[in-house]
Formats: C-alpha cells, structure tokens, sequence
C-alpha cells in the first residue's frame, strides 16, 4: 500500500498555509509558497499623506503651532496628493519633471543675480497670504478621509485575485471563483503607470497577466508590489513534485 507522504511542520519547503489577509502586507517567509494573494485597491490608498498631515496637523495647532504655517503646509501636501490623480508620470515623463523643476530654480537663481527681484516680490506676495484653517475643520477633515480610507481598505477583501502554480483565479465575494486563468504559457509582469503612486503605493504599481502578446488581466493600484513579485517569480519558477513511499 503507498501513502503520500505528509511535509512535516519543520519542512521549510513545504507550502505554507496562505491567508487572504496578505493582500495589505506579503508575508516573507523562506521557502514555497503555494498561494499569493494579490488586490487592487482604491485610488484613495495614495491619500495616506494628507490624512496623516490633517490628523498631526489639528494637534500641532492645538499645542499653539502657527496656524500660519499649518495652512501653508496643509496647502502643500494637499495639493502634491492631488497630483496623483490628475496627471499619470511615467519613468521618462518623471525625469523630464525633475529636469524642468531643476531648470526653472537655475533661472531664478540666475535671475536674482542679475538684480531682476520681480520672482522675489511675486513669491513674497504670495507668502503673505494666510491660509488659517481652524483646528477643529483639520480634525473634521482628517477623520471624514480616514472613515473613508479604512471602507477603501476593507473593499479589497471582497475582490482579489488568487495566484497559484497552475492558475490565477479571481475571486468575488460572496460569490466565490469569478475567473480562472490557467497558468500555461502566461507571464507576469510589473508596470508602474505612475512614479508618484508607486512612491506613495511602497513600490506598487500595476499587476499585468499576459499571454501570446495579449493581455489577459491588469491588476491595478496594487501596494508593495516589489516584494509580492519576488514571491510570484519564485513561486512560478519551482515544480512541485509528490514523493510516494511503498
């Protein structure tokens, strides 16, 4: 009579028991892994920075910070948030931002040398603006985005994708299996639409299955995507084989 055989608990190849959990953080563990749990989440998971800022920034006030300051810093990191949903910049469209920001400083430099002071008094001018915001409308503010954000973070469990050794399998709660997509002759690939969501994301991006030149499914928004894909390559990379025993 032949049994398979039973990986033992200290077997550090032995597939390890996956949890759906892992769609907000990848588990390192050594070894195989025989299940990764992939989601694309909400555009407002690139929110965090200024949900953070509103929620730090109604306690700094509160401890007597200059409201003036405070609205100019929630002005700033409130408007850099909002970049992200309004322009994608990719790798070459990044660089070429960097390279104009660096080129308009060189002018102004090159300008205040020269004695034309009109960029000084328009930025002088626009410094004295004083944007207050009151604490308790920060306090408001912040708690309203973050109820939104952790609804935004709780959707993923009901959508996901499911990827295994033979098959990538969408999931939808609570119906179950959506789609399956056999493993064979697919690729998987990582693709960073935007450098500002990436950075925002911990390395995120899109998730892209492909197949024969054609492009079966596109996970997007999906956080720390370069430690999931470091599971994904070496997951597919193995063959699994049973070992029977007489």
């Amino acid at each position: 009579m032949t049994t398979p055989t039973t990986p033992s608990p200290s077997d550090s190849t032995a597939p390890r028991e996956p949890s759906v959990f892992e769609i907000y953080f990848p588990q390192k563990l050594s070894g195989h892994r025989a299940t990764i749990f992939v989601a694309s989440f909400p555009p407002i998971l690139y929110l965090w920075p200024s949900i953070v800022w509103l929620l730090l920034a109604s306690c700094l006030q509160a401890l007597g910070m200059s409201p003036h300051l405070v609205g100019w810093f929630t002005v700033l990191i409130v408007t850099f948030n909002l970049i992200v949903f309004v322009q994608d910049f990719d790798q070459k469209q990044f660089l070429i931002l960097v390279l104009v920001l660096l080129a308009a400083l060189l002018g102004v430099w090159i300008l205040q040398l020269y004695g034309i002071t009109f960029i000084s008094s328009f930025a002088s001018w626009l410094v004295s603006f004083s944007p207050h915001i009151s604490t308790h409308a920060l306090l408001i503010m912040g708690v309203m985005m973050l109820l939104l954000f952790i609804w935004g973070m709780l959707t993923p469990l009901l959508d996901y994708w499911r990827f295994e050794q033979n098959e990538f399998v969408h999931y939808t709660q609570p119906l179950g299996r959506d789609m399956s997509i056999p493993r064979m002759g697919c690729t998987v690939f990582k693709d960073i639409p935007d450098i500002f969501e990436s950075i925002l994301s911990f390395g995120g991006g899109s998730l892209v299955i492909r197949k024969d030149q054609q492009i079966l499914a596109t996970i997007p928004h999906v956080p720390f995507l370069g430690l999931r894909m470091r599971h994904i390559e070496h997951m597919l990379s193995e063959t699994r084989v049973v070992i029977e025993k007489e």
